[in-house]
């Protein structure tokens, strides 16, 4: 239950303190939290200096990070957990309409839900167009296979609109969702209502408490059609549950249907409900016809806006909110209404909380925030036969990396395990392997700026590429003992290859693997 539902119940909130209640990380550290949470990378040493002469800048430096251009990956990451759907099986293939990449088709679908919070997000659009717009956000690959209005010879993901008839009502309205969600024939749209709750009002019916009769014959269809609508413990969530599957009868394909029958919106099976569940569609006891009107219905409900801000805090903060949030998670809330509702009014709101702030706590970065970062700052992509291998599991690592796969992992890794520290250790050399060839070969050096990678430069120019190296790749600078170790490391590979750049490569791959690479 929406931890801002208790609040209701409790009467006036209590007064959220200026004063901070823990003790708050450095400037340069929140600095570096911020740039990773809200733009994927992390801050240039110049920026760091800046905040370390005068910490009361980060502010400003925070601002700047909420317009950059890596927020929409930001809120596509943080919203990736509730939705589901980067999956890497669907219930059909590329090769199904007639397509090859079968990686970036698979990726496509999962995408287009959090694609169009993306661009919500960084178009500052009010959050209530995600189940009201008219739009929904494709790519070629999309657009090829189903019936989605997209300009000819155009690429990239770009708003559209689908050609089938279905009603306008935001992410409810994609094929992106309801090919995650599946339905049968026994389950009646019921499974897909219960997911729309779970994800857009963070009321889960799997978690509520009921008593059941276990005498009552669930075997027998008919036994169990009656309970439904008799039985008190079935009854406590099926009221609500099979209206609100009746809204979905348009999307009514069971398991295992053609690939026509998948693709486009049935509208002549709005009215299916009459045979499925019985239930005339209602949203908690508000009638309602079309997706348009429940759209507008979830619009208008205030736990929607809650469950937003819940969400943005279990990603930002790395963890469920508690009763002792309840004053910060209240002044998010009323912070988001009172920009807009734009994600970014709520994002900037949440880094200014105390425990967002707080010195002591650490989060695991994601599987695709450790790639966006490696990507950023090496150039390299840990890519297979066209699998991102930090994104996906069929042929990649990111179960092992300590993501969710959407499916049989629903949860991200919230501390280091034996095989996240393999993948980061892998991750690392392959990506200064790649860093260090690229600065051998290019003037334009991503890293390896003061030195020639293939001939050992004097100690203090050494040292100094050290300690830049250091900043740019851990956002710190190292302390003597920390900088003498790295020193010796670099003469000793240099000595022992007779090769310079190996050397290089060693330091970069050291400094990659350090816990605070990925610990931030």
């Amino acid at each position: 239950m929406s931890a801002l539902l208790v609040l209701a119940c409790a009467g006036e909130p209590t007064p959220v303190d200026s004063a901070p209640t823990v003790p708050h990380m450095s400037a340069e550290r929140l600095l570096t939290r911020a740039s990773l949470d809200l733009r994927r990378h992390r801050p240039a040493p110049e920026e760091l200096a800046a905040v370390a002469a005068d910490p009361d800048a980060v502010d400003d430096y925070i601002a700047d990070y909420l317009q950059d251009p890596g927020f929409g990956a930001a809120v596509r990451d943080w919203f990736a957990v509730p939705y589901r759907t980067l999956l890497d099986d669907w219930p059909r293939r590329a090769a199904d309409y007639g397509l090859g990449d079968e990686p970036g088709f698979a990726r496509a679908i999962g995408e287009e839900p959090l694609r169009i919070l993306s661009t919500i997000a960084t178009e500052d659009l009010p959050y209530t167009t995600l189940v009201t717009a008219d739009w929904t956000m494709a790519n070629e690959v999309l657009a090829s296979a189903w019936p989605i209005d997209y300009s000819d010879g155009a690429s990239g993901w770009q708003q559209a609109r689908y050609t089938d008839g279905r009603p306008p009502a935001g992410v409810l309205s994609t094929n992106g969702l309801w090919w995650r969600y599946e339905t049968s024939r026994t389950n009646k749209n019921r499974s897909r209502a219960a997911a729309l709750s779970r994800i857009l009002l963070c009321d889960d019916f799997l978690d509520r408490t009921i008593t059941f009769d276990r005498e009552v014959d669930l075997s027998d269809e008919q036994v169990a059609a009656e309970a439904l609508v008799n039985n008190p413990g079935c009854v406590s969530c099926h009221a609500s549950l099979d209206p609100l599957a009746s809204y979905l009868g348009g999307f009514y394909f069971p398991k295992k249907s053609g690939v026509a029958e998948m693709t486009v919106y049935h509208p002549e099976r709005e009215d299916i409900w009459r045979w499925l569940t019985g239930a005339p569609p209602a949203y908690f006891g508000e009638p309602g016809e079309t997706l348009t009107d429940l759209g507008h219905q979830i619009a208008a409900d205030p736990r929607f806006i809650e469950c937003a801000v819940e969400q943005t805090w279990t990603f930002m903060l790395q963890r469920e909110p508690a009763l002792s949030d309840i004053p910060a998670l209240s002044a998010a809330r009323e912070d988001f209404l009172a920009g807009g509702l734009t994600l970014r009014a709520l994002a900037a709101s949440v880094v200014q909380a105390d425990d967002y702030r707080a010195e002591h706590d650490l989060k695991l970065m994601s599987p695709d925030l450790l790639a966006s970062q490696v990507e950023a700052l090496t150039g390299f992509t840990f890519v297979s036969e066209g699998y991102d291998l930090m994104r996906t599991d069929t042929l990649g690592l990111r179960a092992l990396a300590g993501g969710a796969d959407g499916n049989f992992v629903t949860e991200r890794a919230a501390s280091p395990t034996a095989t996240t520290v393999l993948v980061q250790e892998r991750l690392a050399q392959a990506a200064a392997n790649h860093v260090v060839a690229q600065d051998r070969a290019g003037a334009d050096r991503r890293l390896l700026t003061l030195v020639d990678p293939d001939s050992f430069p004097p100690e203090d120019l050494a040292r100094a590429q050290l300690v830049e190296l250091h900043q740019r790749i851990l956002s710190a600078t190292p302390d003597a003992e920390s900088e003498d170790e790295l020193y010796a490391l670099l003469l000793d590979v240099a000595e022992t290859t007779g090769q310079p750049h190996l050397a290089w490569v060693s330091v970069i791959t050291v400094m990659m693997r350090d816990p605070s690479f990925v610990m931030y």
